[in-house]
């Protein structure tokens, strides 16, 4: 696995041969100096979620190998994932004290874990129909609200400071993107379900998706302060999972033939089109290494 630094422009090996990451987009997360992600150590008898210090180097397991763990979220203080064969529950882990605690114990299926600030976000199919919404809980306050109507919600992404949730609703071969505000309890429709979006995600006034809506996924900006939608990609290729933290969006994307890493920042708001994007030159990793 790889890490880039956006100011320095350097690029570093971060995982090893007996922390192979899992290869797919929802197994991975990062926050300030904190990268986690499910991968593998030939040793072990499961897979394992991994805990990777950037200012330290230092790298960790969080879990023991012996679950079934997915679906990692990770914020400056806290780990969260998903463990469980078939009806997976919450776990958090205390990066300060080393200490792991349960944040749901019942008979139904999380997936797709995230966490920001105190804000724990979660799909969730404790619902009569049975259907995913959007479980939303606190580190202060047990109770969790669950988020959705009609449909399928899930991919839910919070924000850094964990004042706002992202998520995709499916309904009737459509989807859309919806967000909730933490503190005012309201819940808004950010795209048509004409657009189909396939992948979300939000840190203070902004929210990235990527959706369908030219034919091939491109990646958009939405600006709550503003209400304003601007294109940050318009072209032929895919691109798709973009992040973004602190103003700077990043994405994978297909312009070369295969799948890389592109950046672009906003300033100011939402930026004019066409944006200007970078391609994120990765330093080959060593063989063994990923």
């Amino acid at each position: 696995m790889q890490h880039y630094d956006i100011p320095s422009g350097n690029t570093s090996t971060i995982s090893s041969s007996t922390s192979t990451p899992i290869g797919l987009p929802y197994e991975l997360a990062i926050d300030g100096n904190n990268v986690v992600w499910t991968g593998v150590d030939p040793q072990a008898k499961g897979d394992i979620v991994f805990l990777y210090d950037i200012v330290s180097g230092g790298l960790q397991q969080v879990t023991d190998g012996s679950g079934v763990p997915g679906f990692p979220g990770v914020s400056q203080d806290y780990v969260v994932w998903i463990d469980g064969d078939e009806l997976g529950d919450v776990y958090l882990y205390d990066i300060a004290s080393g200490n792991i605690t349960p944040v749901t114990a019942d008979p139904y299926e999380q997936l797709l874990t995230d966490i920001g600030g105190n804000t724990i976000v979660w799909a969730d199919n404790e619902t009569e129909g049975g259907d995913l919404d959007i479980a939303v809980a606190s580190l202060e306050q047990p109770q969790v609200r669950l988020l959705g109507d009609f449909g399928e919600d899930s991919y839910p992404d919070v924000s850094s400071d964990g004042n706002r949730v992202a998520w995709i609703n499916a309904l009737d071969n459509e989807t859309a993107v919806y967000l909730y505000d933490v503190s005012t309890e309201n819940v808004t429709q950010i795209t048509g379900g004409s657009a189909n979006p396939d992948a979300v995600a939000v840190d203070g006034d902004h929210v990235v998706y990527s959706d369908w809506r030219n034919g091939n996924l491109d990646i958009y900006l939405y600006d709550l302060s503003t209400g304003v939608e601007t294109p940050i990609t318009q072209d032929p290729y895919g691109q798709s999972y973009p992040e973004i933290s602190e103003g700077v969006i990043v994405w994978m994307g297909n312009n070369t033939g295969q799948w890389d890493i592109y950046t672009t920042e906003v300033t100011g708001g939402a930026p004019p089109a066409p944006v200007q994007t970078s391609l994120v030159q990765l330093t080959p990793a060593p063989e063994g290494e990923i």
